[in-house]
């Protein structure tokens, strides 16, 4: 048992480093979930599932966006409106941890 958890850690370690906070899983986790759904998510629909203190979720959000994990793409009806992605690498990534986690 604590031999898998090791190789998850390390796993964890090498390829989502980029996640310094719980939150920071949490945003992805959504973003994606609703990616995959085909309705993606807007910033006020992520600011209405209440993960979070709005200024601590834009300022996670913004810092995903940065390092380019999660896109921000324009909707095409309306300019104001942004859907959230997350990046390709990202989600073949995480694929390969769900693949991992359900070995064991």
């Amino acid at each position: 048992m604590f031999q898998q958890l090791r190789r998850l850690q390390a796993f964890e370690r090498k390829h989502l480093a980029y996640l310094q906070s719980p939150l920071d899983s949490v945003l992805i986790a959504e973003i994606g979930y609703f990616q995959e759904r085909g309705s993606p998510l807007t910033i006020k629909g992520l600011l209405l599932l209440e993960l979070g203190a709005p200024a601590t979720v834009h300022r996670r959000l913004q810092r995903l966006v940065g390092l380019g994990l999660v896109h921000k793409r324009p909707v095409s009806h309306d300019g104001r409106v942004w859907h959230l992605e997350i990046d390709p690498a990202v989600r073949a990534t995480y694929a390969r941890y769900i693949r991992r986690i359900s070995r064991l």
